[in-house]
């Protein structure tokens, strides 16, 4: 499932102009990720070994915690879906995407191509994505799959 169809953005030509040389500079050159542009939102291209664990937000605080008890945390944002609140956790692909029967019910694994809204500093009142662990340019690496699939699991 791809997540580009479910935000929605309204915004002036100048906000766009104003947005996209920050979001190609921090996201696309500073970390290597892949862009795509819908109007003045950045999606971030989940490809090159970059995939997302998403959950219901309620959910995600819990398994947020658990990750940086164990030294796995990484970008986590949070963002409004047709599914409602949910959490994405940037991740590493490792080997194979694990099949969706064998994932607990409420997590998904996107890649190959799908698309995450980012995070734009545009001045909005209301935001389409949002960090709640944003990447840090000193420590650029993505927690492997794995490691995020264990953390969403109850101990």
């Amino acid at each position: 499932m791809s997540l580009d169809h479910q935000v929605l953005p309204i915004e002036s030509r100048s906000s766009r102009d104003s947005i996209r040389p920050r979001g190609e500079a921090f996201y696309g050159r500073l970390f290597g990720w892949s862009l795509k542009w819908r109007g003045s939102q950045p999606f971030l291209v989940l490809e090159g070994g970059i995939c997302a664990v998403t959950l219901p937000k309620i959910n995600g605080a819990q398994v947020l915690t658990r990750l940086a008890e164990t030294g796995c945390e990484g970008p986590a944002m949070a963002m409004l879906t047709q599914q409602g609140p949910r959490v994405a956790i940037l991740a590493e692909t490792d080997g194979l995407i694990p099949p969706r029967i064998s994932l607990p019910q409420h997590v998904e694994v996107l890649a190959w191509g799908a698309l995450l809204p980012l995070p734009a500093d545009s001045g909005r009142a209301e935001a389409d994505a949002e960090w709640l662990s944003a990447p840090d340019t000193r420590q650029r690496w993505l927690p492997s799959l794995d490691a995020v699939l264990a953390g969403v699991r109850p101990r």
